[in-house]
């Protein structure tokens, strides 16, 4: 009883810190008319103010090519995650944000921005003491808008992380 008791304490002061996270992956990247697989990179900084919830900011590129054009499109968000279960070795989440989806292929020359909302569910497994690696599953959706032009942006992906408490 005595070690679970630590290992929970240890697990709490562990994740009441700094929160930082890398990742990529592959997405389907969804205009409208069309859809192609792409990829997905990911940038996040934040807290975690205990081993439940965090909050981040976060900074997404999603790519892909449509009919041999490149297309990409960013979003920065604000994001809360909480965390279903969490124990020493392995943790299950769920996180949620809101922002700004940008991309400068909409119109060219022109960089089209708009509100950006983006979800998640995924798992954290104990790599290193600090260190977690996270595999999720994702949706992203940007009403990108510029000179005139309104274009949806969504995205389905499957990305591998690290996160750093």
């Amino acid at each position: 009883m005595v070690p679970a008791m630590i290992r929970s304490v240890l697990v709490a002061t562990l994740l009441a810190s700094s929160h930082a996270g890398l990742g990529g992956g592959g997405v389907i990247l969804i205009i409208p008319g069309d859809n192609t697989f792409g990829y997905d990179l990911e940038l996040r900084v934040g807290y975690s103010l205990n081993p439940t919830f965090q909050v981040f900011l976060s900074g997404a590129l999603d790519g892909g090519s449509f009919a041999g054009a490149s297309f990409r499109a960013g979003q920065i968000v604000a994001f809360g995650q909480y965390h279903l279960l969490v124990k020493p070795a392995a943790m299950v989440y769920v996180r949620a944000g809101i922002g700004v989806g940008l991309s400068r292929d909409v119109v060219p020359g022109s960089t089209a921005a708009g509100f950006a909302g983006a979800a998640g569910v995924g798992t954290e497994f104990r790599i290193a003491p600090n260190l977690f690696l996270a595999p999720e599953v994702f949706y992203r959706n940007s009403q990108l808008s510029s000179q005139g032009t309104d274009m949806q942006v969504q995205v389905v992906g499957l990305q591998l992380g690290l996160v750093y408490y």
